[in-house]
Formats: structure tokens, C-alpha cells, sequence
């Protein structure tokens, strides 16, 4: 009798061992945030060009660290098929300069920084200065200082060499931050004029649907936070698009779900909210989970010396 007292004590002991840990995941499971509807409802072609090209280097030319986080999984991918690839960006602090070698490990071969930084590079900054707020076009040259910008660009890759440059695109530089339009417009400008030698430039970007539900559950959070808001339209206005170019090609990145997620989660905390502005609630999911929603990667693609 005992014993059997003990036997039932000991199942329902064990029970609670497997239930509460079950009860607590559902709970997690519950409370995070839906992300499906910031996923792509569009599909555009499969990218032709990439599994073809003989020379397989590619250089990543971006403004800040985690510019490159939309592009990641089709760099990893790259990578693996045997790409020689590197970064190209302007230095921060030092730890997060070193966070940013730490995420780049695995998915991609060398990480550099322009020789100086932003204090240098542009002539606005006072304590009052919002550096991400759009700036029209028109007064780029009164604020950066374009020329030692453009020496180094030109100087960087022509020591490289890549058939193909990876950028953000140069309508509107994602969500309108001066500095990302700044670095994809010289790209573009240096390669019509032929001062670098790409034979294709890839510009990441998000499709309509995702960029305008993405950016609307950004500019809900920062009004919930005391900021403005509003700095999603404000760029279109100023910078004259409806938003980011339209994609040519998707690249599918299933493959490099672990790889982009490890990539992400190897930032420090601060940046790693900042990416979830952009990639939302990654942090919440297996990389397998999020991956399978966000399966897709997209890109315009322009062609030096044509139409494109």
C-alpha cells in the first residue's frame, strides 16, 4: 500500500516535471509577436546571375555594420558555393567594430572600415543633429564631405576587384538614413563612370508589402517610445519615391536560416534592437521557424553602362 502511495506520489512528481516546463513554452509561444504578416506577400524571378559568373568576388559597400543584415543569407550562401567576399564600412566604436568581425566569421572572408569616421565624413553633426533623418539630395555635398569618401571607395575595391557589389539601394537607402543613400549613390555614380568595375550591382531591398507594414509597426513603436514618428513618410517626401525600388530577383535563403541567425544574434544587445526594428522579433523564433516565414531575400539589380 505504501509503496503504491509512493508509485502515484512519484508519477504525479514526474507529471509536474514534464507539464511545467511544456506550460511555460506555450506561454512564450503566446505572448511573442506574429511576424507572418511582415513577410513577403509578392514573388519576383529566382536570380539568374549569380550561379553563372566565372569570377566569384562580391564587396559589400554599406555605411554601417548592420546594413548588411537583409543581405546576409545570400552572403552566407555565397560564401559556401566558394565566394571570396568583403565588407566595406565606416568604423564605430571599437566594441562594436569587434562585434561586427565576431558576426561576419562565418559568412563572409574579410571585414574593413574607411579610415575615418563620421565626425570626419559629415559637416552637420551638432549635439542636435538626428543623423538618420533624411536629407534631400540637394544639399549632400554641402553635408559630406563626398570627395575623401569617393577616394577611398574608388581605392578599396579596385584593390579587390568584385565582379559584383552588394549595396542598399540609392532611392531612399532602406528607410531614409542619409548615410545609406550617400554610399549606394556613390556606387552607382562610380560605376557609370566607370572609376570601379562591377559587372552587376545587387541592392537589397524590401518588397511594397513588407516595407510598408514593417515600417508602420517601426513608427508605431517609436511614438509609443516619446519619439515623433513619422520618419518613414518623411523620407519619401524628401527623397521623392514612393519607397524602396522595386525588387528584380529573389534569392531563397533556407538554406542559410541557421547561418543568418547566428550572423544576427552574434551583435551586441543594442544593435541586435535596432536589427529588430528592421527584421521583427527575430530574437523570439528557432532560426528554422523564422527562416521558413522570411524565406526570401530581394535585390534589384542594375548593370553598369546599361539601362539597368
Amino acid at each position: 500500500m505504501n509503496a503504491s502511495k509512493n508509485d502515484r506520489a512519484g508519477n504525479r512528481g514526474g507529471l509536474r516535471t514534464l507539464i511545467i516546463p511544456f506550460l511555460l513554452t506555450v506561454a512564450c509561444l503566446s505572448c511573442r509577436e506574429s511576424v507572418r504578416e511582415y513577410a513577403a506577400t509578392e514573388s519576383y524571378p529566382e536570380d539568374p546571375t549569380l550561379s553563372t559568373i566565372a569570377v566569384k568576388k562580391a564587396m559589400i559597400l554599406i555605411a554601417h555594420d548592420d546594413d548588411m543584415c537583409t543581405m546576409s543569407g545570400t552572403i552566407s550562401k555565397l560564401n559556401r558555393q566558394g565566394w571570396e567576399i568583403q565588407v566595406l564600412s565606416f568604423p564605430l566604436a571599437e566594441e562594436r567594430n569587434q562585434a561586427h568581425r565576431r558576426a561576419c566569421e562565418a559568412i563572409l572572408d574579410q571585414v574593413s572600415f574607411y579610415g575615418f569616421g563620421q565626425e570626419t565624413y559629415r559637416n552637420d553633426l551638432t549635439d542636435s543633429t538626428i543623423a538618420h533623418e533624411a536629407i534631400p539630395k540637394a544639399d549632400f555635398d554641402k553635408v559630406f564631405n563626398r570627395p575623401l569618401v569617393e577616394a577611398e571607395m574608388i581605392r578599396r575595391v579596385n584593390e579587390f576587384g568584385p565582379t559584383v557589389v552588394f549595396s542598399l539601394d540609392n532611392d531612399i537607402g532602406g528607410y531614409g538614413h542619409p548615410d545609406h543613400v550617400l554610399i549606394s549613390q556613390l556606387v552607382r555614380d562610380l560605376a557609370e563612370a566607370d572609376s570601379i568595375h562591377p559587372q552587376y550591382i545587387y541592392q537589397s531591398v524590401y518588397t511594397r508589402s513588407m516595407m510598408e507594414r514593417i515600417m508602420a509597426r517601426h513608427d508605431e513603436r517609436m511614438k509609443k517610445w516619446g519619439f515623433e514618428g513619422g520618419g518613414w513618410e518623411r523620407a519619401k517626401r524628401i527623397y521623392r519615391v514612393e519607397g524602396m525600388p522595386i525588387p528584380d530577383v529573389q534569392v531563397n535563403i533556407v538554406s542559410e536560416a541557421e547561418a543568418k541567425m547566428a550572423y544576427l544574434g552574434s551583435y551586441n544587445e543594442r544593435e541586435r534592437k535596432t536589427i529588430g526594428f528592421y527584421i521583427p522579433a527575430f530574437e523570439d523564433y528557432s532560426a528554422k521557424e523564422y527562416f521558413g516565414i522570411f524565406d526570401r531575400e530581394f535585390f534589384r539589380v542594375l548593370r553598369p553602362g546599361t539601362s539597368r
